[in-house]
């Protein structure tokens, strides 16, 4: 049976019930399920259950994408107050770029309650609501900003009003009432990828095929440069409108799925897909690629790791913020740390806070490991647990470590980071 292996997307927050976002697990007979309401995950299956960061780079998918709003009505002759909103919106961005988009979301949410008027909050908040499938609420956002919004926020404007107009193509995808007749798929012929999408999807942006091959060719690239390796015939991806995709396969399952594998990549995509989509494919490919190289999913820790620095980059996140690693330096302090031989087969059996802590311990040890390897070197890796050869070994072979030597070296990395005099309450 095929098995994919889970996949880290959107959001990290402290406990299940508070995630927002798209959430993956993998079933008793191999197939990853993909859902976007954390109470749809089954209770066996949410220990593994998971989500990774979400950057602000994702939000972006026109013209004004990279750049930040000017300040408003810049910040001569303001009030202190005024200047203070001012820095708390900066730092709200900031957040956003760094992938903490739920401290980001509170900020900018206490920011409307000072100055429900400000139109900088409404643009984010809408794009993170649209993001997430709240239409309602991003049209809200935008309609709001569009009234807020002064002379200095004239490109911006322009920009609200296309996205106004996108919103409704998106409604109109997810509206199984909005299906007439049979399905209609369009094929593209592609020398790493076999790909078939809804016609819906390309009736609502003609672009669209050509922005999907885009972040599959992407993902191609990032993945044969960090791998060393693709694979050696092309992988099918399957894109659907949500309520074709309902329509298509609600009967295969008992709860509400927004994507799946079984072989062949499927998953539900905006109209105008975005970020978040390629962030998923960078994530998908990678692990299909260590599969078929290795024929397996050990060690598990190294391949999460990969495919989590490959959706990092997707994301332009690269390297971990403050806050990730004085998480994991507190869990070292206080003899917390999970081995990677403990997550080299899966990450099955670990609750909540620790299920979390095996991604970023995993990240962070591949991401050590990539430091000091190159691609020829990585693909050596992967051809030998292709082989059967235990992983000690192989590392050994390629590395001259350990799996226990490279654990011993991340950890003494991350504690790197921090001086050796500074108390440990002050990292936080």
């Amino acid at each position: 049976m095929l098995r994919l292996f889970l996949v880290c997307l959107w959001l990290a927050v402290p406990t299940l019930p508070a995630l927002a976002g798209i959430y993956t697990w993998l079933d008793d007979d191999g197939v990853t399920h993909i859902v976007d309401d954390p109470s749809l995950v089954p209770e066996s299956k949410r220990d593994g259950a998971s989500q990774g960061r979400q950057g602000l780079g994702e939000l972006w998918d026109d013209g004004v994408a990279g750049s930040e709003f000017p300040t408003k009505s810049g910040e001569v002759g303001q009030t202190l107050e005024q200047r203070r909103i001012a820095r708390l919106v900066r730092g709200a961005v900031s957040d956003l770029e760094r992938g903490e988009t739920a401290r980001a979301t509170t900020v900018l949410r206490s920011v409307l309650r000072m100055e429900p008027k400000r139109p900088e909050p409404h643009w984010y908040l809408a794009l993170l609501a649209r993001q997430r499938g709240r239409y309602d609420e991003a049209e809200a956002h935008l309609r709001s900003f569009l009234v807020a919004a002064g002379d200095d926020f004239t490109g911006w404007q322009a920009a609200a009003r296309r996205k106004l107009e996108a919103l409704e193509d998106e409604r109109r995808l997810a509206d199984e009432d909005s299906l007439t007749g049979p399905d209609r798929w369009i094929d593209v012929e592609h020398p790493h990828f076999r790909v078939h999408y809804h016609a819906d999807l390309g009736k609502a942006s003609a672009d669209y095929p050509n922005t999907v091959l885009r972040y599959l060719e992407d993902a191609h690239a990032a993945v044969a440069a960090r791998l060393g390796a693709v694979p050696s015939e092309p992988l099918g991806v399957m894109f659907y409108g949500k309520a074709a995709y309902l329509r298509a396969h609600r009967h295969r399952f008992s709860f509400q799925t927004v994507g799946f594998f079984d072989g062949r990549i499927h998953v539900v995509s905006a109209a105008h897909p975005a970020g978040e989509l390629r962030a998923l494919l960078f994530h998908e490919y990678a692990h299909a690629v260590f599969r078929e190289r290795t024929g397996g999913d050990r060690p598990f820790w190294f391949n999460e790791g990969m495919a989590e620095l490959l959706e990092r980059s997707s994301r332009r996140t690269e390297g971990f913020t403050r806050s990730e690693l004085s998480s994991l330096r507190q869990r070292i302090a206080a003899g917390r740390w999970i081995s990677l031989r403990r997550l080299a087969p899966s990450f099955s059996g670990l609750k909540d806070e620790d299920a979390r802590a095996a991604y970023l311990e995993s990240t962070v040890a591949a991401s050590w490991l990539e430091g000091r390897t190159t691609p020829a070197q990585r693909r050596e890796l992967l051809e030998g647990f292709g082989a059967g050869r235990p992983d000690d070994e192989v590392f050994e072979a390629v590395l001259g470590l350990t799996t226990a030597q490279i654990d011993a070296q991340a950890q003494a990395w991350i504690r790197a980071e921090f001086p050796a005099d500074r108390p440990l309450e002050d990292e936080l």
